[in-house]
């Protein structure tokens, strides 16, 4: 069976023949604070490509909007923002932690053109969800709830978890 799959190469045609992997720099930004929600943000983007301070200002201007027209439903909320930024695009993968220990997501985009805002992503069936750099991020908020979920979940629990973000190259 081995054999067979490792010869198969028609299952990994997804990954173009040209295509060249690098790395990306994540690290934290300023959390996305109102008086019912707390978002942790992280910036992930290729060394050349930055994401400036205004860039995540307008992102986070556009997302208290559509919690405050209620458009993004969020309420007594804690999770966390990854900013990603890829060639033409910015997308926000907004994320709570609800249910106790399930992430719930909702996506945005915005394509690089002046004068244009972020816009929820559509969904269908099968829609893209994490690429390996955001995964980075997500896998390191899994371990910094799980951890919060393991301990008393006092005050200093509650703030460590705040304080836990991810800073390197993913």
């Amino acid at each position: 069976m081995t054999d067979a799959l490792q010869t198969n190469s028609t299952l990994f045609g997804q990954v173009e023949p040209g295509y060249a992997h690098y790395r990306k720099w994540a690290q934290p930004a300023p959390a996305l604070v109102t008086p019912h929600v707390h978002l942790k943000w992280y910036v992930i983007h290729p060394e050349a490509l930055p994401i400036a301070a205004a860039r995540i200002d307008d992102a986070q201007a556009y997302l208290r909007d559509e919690i405050a027209a209620g458009r993004l439903k969020l309420d007594d909320e804690v999770g966390f923002v990854v900013h990603h930024r890829v060639p033409e695009l910015e997308i926000l993968y907004v994320c709570t932690w609800r249910g106790n220990n399930e992430v719930w997501e909702t996506l945005y985009h915005k394509r690089l053109l002046p004068g244009l805002r972020f816009t929820e992503f559509q969904r269908t069936n099968t829609s893209p969800t994490f690429c390996v750099w955001v995964l980075s991020a997500v896998t390191h908020e899994m371990k910094a709830w799980t951890r919060f979920l393991s301990s008393p979940r006092g005050a200093d629990d509650r703030n460590g978890y705040l304080a836990d973000q991810l800073t390197g190259w993913v």
